[in-house]
């Protein structure tokens, strides 16, 4: 990300990563918002795509909606086993995050959220696959990695899925309040699949990738579709409205951009205030992520959250602060050592 880029510029770049609009021309419409034009708002994405800054711009799905079932993996593997146990979960095509978590030895062992003599589980992947085959694949995973068991942390509640690394403070040293602005939009949990037509199918083949950045965004898709653009964007605005289409976003590489330290952080809290800290801990954006899941006996905790700055001491000290304003006490900050794999969801 060039420190050149204006105020506006950035903006702009932050407003594509939160969605692009429903519209014929939406890269014109975003530019508007901040006195940019529609080209200049494309230069912007095309040069983001050219130097590898940006994954893709497509759409992102709910995978549960589409009948996936989808869950974060832990796994306590010894040093020898690691990077055995990582290339099999790379390797699976469900897998779309694989990383080595805990503490960098650059960070006191003491600080806040420092796992101590606590030794947790240091493998952590997601896998999504459709639901009929998932108990299936988990058993061959768990089959390839022996002796290393593979615990499943499913989440019971997603408070906040926005991913948006805002370019204009990553490197300032100022707070953030937690954004009263807007409540996270809602995020269907009833487990209820939505069924598709076969040409549904297509445009989601279609979108799930990196998409062309052209003015008229949406036209090759329906074209392909065989439908008229505004009969694509009604489908998307329906599937938007029923929680099968998140967004539709540019989706950056953090670590080019920056944001080159990143951490899960969990907190253990009564299940009576899961949902009143859930809540709470999504106003901040900061965090990218936020959910409830089981406690289990290799990680006792309810509360996760991700968050990514540009070092690990301040992602650590952003984890001492957000526990500190929330009352959140004894948590526990993975940092993310390595990074194995990391892709977006292919249906």
């Amino acid at each position: 990300m060039s420190v050149e880029w204006s105020e506006a510029e950035a903006s702009v770049v932050n407003a594509l990563q939160a969605g692009i609009p429903l519209t014929p021309y939406p890269f014109e419409e975003i530019g508007r918002q901040y006195g940019l034009s529609g080209d200049t708002v494309l230069a912007l994405v095309r040069k983001l795509k050219a130097d590898r800054s940006c994954r893709r711009v497509g759409a992102i799905f709910d995978a549960r909606r589409l009948g996936y079932r989808s869950v974060l993996c832990g796994a306590l593997a010894p040093a020898s086993e690691l990077d055995r146990c990582a290339a099999i979960a790379s390797a699976c095509p469900g897998v779309t995050h694989c990383y080595e978590r805990g503490w960098p030895s650059e960070l006191p062992p003491d600080s806040p959220g420092a796992p101590g003599k606590r030794i947790w589980p240091n493998l952590w992947f997601t896998l999504a696959t459709p639901a009929d085959t998932f108990d299936a694949e988990i058993e061959r995973l768990q089959a390839a990695f022996g002796a290393v068991a593979i615990q499943t942390l499913p989440a019971v509640r997603r408070f906040k899925i926005d991913v948006v690394f805002d370019l204009r403070t990553r490197t300032r040293d100022e707070k953030t309040e937690p954004s009263t602005r807007r409540s996270p939009k809602p995020i269907f949990d009833d487990g209820t699949v939505f069924a598709v037509t076969d040409t549904e199918r297509e445009i989601i083949r279609s979108m799930q990738g990196d998409m062309e950045t052209e003015a008229r965004f949406f036209a090759p898709i329906a074209a392909q579709a065989g439908m008229s653009e505004t009969q694509l964007l009604d489908t998307l605005r329906n599937w938007l409205e029923n929680g099968v289409l998140r967004r539709i976003a540019l989706i950056l590489r953090h670590r080019q951009v920056g944001f080159k330290a990143n951490g899960m952080c969990a907190w253990d809290v009564a299940e009576s205030e899961t949902l009143l800290k859930g809540r709470e801990l999504a106003q901040y954006p900061e965090i990218t992520h936020c959910y409830e899941r089981p406690r289990s006996p290799l990680f006792p905790f309810r509360l996760y959250a991700m968050i990514h700055t540009t070092s690990f001491r301040g992602t650590q000290q952003l984890f001492e602060r957000i526990s500190r304003e929330t009352h959140l006490d004894n948590g526990q900050l993975l940092l993310s050592l390595h990074e194995y794999k990391k892709t977006s969801m292919v249906f």
